[in-house]
């Protein structure tokens, strides 16, 4: 049996194979994607709840730097990054002034719990309990 193509049905058959592999590739790209926003929401969400301040190295709240106002007995602490952090996560009961620059210097930014704030650059900040 002898079928006889043409390059008009070959280049059209091409087109459709090739559209059906985008959409489902990028169906898969856009579900992962999914999924890593909601488990960052869930992190953000526990941490909000958590009693201390998170602070984190990079953007993307995967490597925590440290906590701080832990304990009944905290009330307040001046803190200084060499490197900086790039985010933070403030839970209720919790102030935090942060600042762009060492020895409380640059651009000042307030946050009150529960909030969080990423990509941002901070040099040094005062944590207190409310």
């Amino acid at each position: 049996m002898y079928v006889d193509y043409n390059m008009a049905e070959i280049a059209l058959m091409i087109c459709a194979v090739s559209s059906l592999s985008a959409s489902v590739g990028g169906g898969f790209y856009l579900f992962k994607k999914e999924q890593e926003n909601a488990a960052k929401e869930e992190l953000i969400a526990e941490k909000k709840a958590s009693p201390y301040v998170t602070m984190f190295l990079e953007c993307d709240y995967k490597e925590e730097f440290g906590k701080v106002g832990e304990g009944d007995d905290f009330v307040e602490a001046e803190l200084e990054f060499g490197s900086g952090i790039k985010s933070i996560i403030v839970p209720a009961g919790f102030k935090a002034v942060t600042y762009s620059e060492v020895d409380k210097g640059g651009t000042k930014i307030t946050l009150g719990g529960p909030s969080d704030q990423k990509c941002t650059n901070i040099k040094s900040m005062v944590v207190t309990k409310v």
